[in-house]
């Protein structure tokens, strides 16, 4: 079905006078422009050929400065290695982004938002945005006779942290303003060499995003950013075009770095179907997407992998996780996961990290999803909870922000990714606001009958746990117990979210349905006990080997009228 401009164009003109202002805003401020994504176009018109120098006069201009042999420049498919001078040529079509692969030892231009500029668009006739909410890439005009890339020295050792974030996705500027207060706060005190943001980086509202890299800034480190589902153009009619709007901002969707001993390959996986038409509040319909790897995209990654050491670690950046739990609807998972895992398979040290589920998970990927390195081995792929959690719902806290736990009663937070050479990583999960210690969370009753004795639950909610966590639990000191690991529900998030209910007022809205993941741990309490109160402490042992505790106090006692009696005090009517 066709839909008239029309509908389009009465929306803008129903648009406030500020965001069309800053509309006009949104441009590149870089030499080295950018490029397009989207569905590689076939067809060749051009070859671009450019050099890779060594900026020593930090004038950006590569006339008689020295060429860099042996580094790695993309058109997102073909990688051509420059030669003893430097220069490289690689065939072009209509719709492309050159790229220099930041080598090691070496970093690109950054602009004064922190953003990476590593890239040149070439798009002659610009983007075909005259239908668009948010406007794409002004033409370019004819591909011009040198394409030329400065690096600059900066070396790094053999020891990498890396601050991973999901779905900051802040829908207007009081979300914003909470990220900024709670995130960037956090962010600063960070002792990282680079952000990743893994999709989701604004709520549809793509005028936010100007405002969202100057707040990122001050976080005082380089940010590489993966587009979501969030950040498209929804008046897009091909998947091609659905990402004009991040690319004009940040540059290729697809693309690669390195950074000490780690190659990270960062892969647009959200596939757009096309505009579908406007729902009953004037957006244009936002959900016609699935997870996807178009080929041209799994021969980046074998062509890339060529030149990548076996000793190094590889860490692929998608927003839609490769794999999700079985009960997560099909569109919320890449359906060439297991393709992407047998090319991963020439190389025995790799990750991958995604967000867009507003939950933590973690799964082990073996043989039976396609990944096979000489030698044997797993690949982890961690799928990160998001930054603004549960979307900025629920009520406030003390700060007068949404507490917005996940669907998964994980707090809204962030991960820290510490490599030490190619074979050593950990990941380190933390909620905002909260101690780094805070990695569970204990549910259990307060109050306990006899009779519930052998069959109430004790249930460690493990943040970032694992099919390698094991978690365990005793009783005042006693003997230590095995927890299983269940796939279920917080009953604190239900409660929490049954008092959200109940106190509308004091919130922003109220919390998502919870969702069941498979990070807890469960153990029934034992008949032994007797009538008293007790301290339970739960050990749980992460998936690279950190411990982690916490406790809860509780009472037994033989009556549950007795349990009533207790619940009484001064604040509450006396019963007579």
């Amino acid at each position: 079905m066709k839909y008239p401009v029309s509908s389009r164009r009465n929306f803008i003109k129903k648009a406030s006078s500020a965001s069309l202002a800053a509309l006009g805003g949104l441009h590149l401020a870089s030499s080295a422009g950018a490029m397009s994504n989207g569905s590689r176009p076939v067809p060749v018109d051009g070859i671009a050929r450019g050099k890779v120098f060594l900026d020593a006069k930090e004038t950006g201009q590569a006339e008689g400065q020295r060429g860099l042999a042996g580094m790695l420049v993309s058109n997102g498919t073909d990688i051509a290695m420059t030669d003893r001078e430097g220069r490289y040529e690689l065939p072009v079509s209509e719709d492309t982004i050159i790229f220099v692969i930041k080598p090691r030892n070496y970093r690109t231009a950054v602009d004064d938002l922190n953003l990476p500029r590593f890239y040149y668009i070439h798009k002659p006739d610009g983007s075909p945005d005259e239908d668009f909410i948010y406007k794409g890439i002004e033409p370019t005009g004819p591909l011009p006779a040198s394409i030329d890339f400065p690096l600059y020295p900066s070396p790094e050792g053999d020891q990498l942290k890396v601050l991973l974030t999901a779905d900051p996705q802040s829908y207007n500027l009081e979300h914003l303003k909470w990220y900024g207060e709670e995130a960037i706060r956090e962010f600063r005190e960070l002792d990282v060499a680079c952000g990743i943001a893994l999709g989701d980086i604004v709520g549809d509202h793509l005028v936010l995003l100007d405002e969202y890299n100057r707040i990122n800034s001050r976080a005082g480190f380089p940010w590489y950013n993966v587009v979501g589902n969030h950040d498209f153009n929804f008046m897009a009619k091909e998947d091609r075009y659905v990402d004009e709007t991040f690319k004009r901002i940040f540059g290729p969707t697809t693309y690669a770095f390195q950074r000490g001993p780690v190659h990270f390959i960062v892969l647009n996986n959200v596939y757009w179907e096309g505009f579908d038409g406007f729902l009953n509040n004037g957006w244009p319909q936002r959900r016609q997407y699935f997870g996807h790897l178009r080929d041209w995209q799994l021969q980046f990654v074998r062509n890339y992998l060529k030149f990548v050491s076996k000793d190094e670690r590889i860490a692929v950046c998608t927003h839609i996780p490769l794999v999700t739990l079985p009960h997560v609807n099909e569109m919320h998972r890449t359906r060439e996961t297991k393709e992407l895992m047998k090319i991963l398979s020439s190389h025995p040290h790799t990750v991958s990290f995604s967000g867009h589920n507003h939950y933590n998970t973690n799964y082990i990927l073996g043989k039976e999803m396609g990944y096979n390195p000489p030698g044997g081995g797993t690949h982890h792929h961690f799928n990160l909870t998001a930054t603004c959690g549960s979307w900025y719902r629920g009520p406030y806290d003390h700060a007068g922000i949404p507490m917005s736990r996940g669907r998964d009663f994980s707090p809204k937070g962030y991960a820290v990714a510490s490599f030490d050479g190619g074979s050593d990583y950990h990941i380190r999960f933390k909620g905002l606001g909260f101690p780094e210690d805070y990695q569970m969370n204990i549910a259990i009753p307060r109050l306990v009958t006899r009779k519930q004795l052998g069959t109430q639950l004790v249930q460690a909610n493990v943040f970032n746990g694992s099919a390698n966590t094991r978690a365990r639990m005793r009783f005042d000191g006693g003997e230590w117990l095995p927890m299983k690991q269940a796939m279920t529900i917080d009953p604190d998030y239900v409660a929490l979210r049954e008092r959200n209910k109940l106190a509308m007022e004091g919130s922003d809205g109220l919390l998502m349905a919870p969702v069941d993941t498979d990070h807890h741990w469960v153990a029934a309490i034992p008949e032994s006990l007797a009538n008293g109160w007790y301290e339970v402490e739960v050990e749980a042992t992460d998936h690279f080997g950190g411990r982690w505790t916490d406790v809860r106090v509780f009472v037994v006692s033989d009556r549950a009228e007795d349990l009533h009696h207790l619940s009484q005090g001064t604040r509450t009517r006396r019963e007579v």
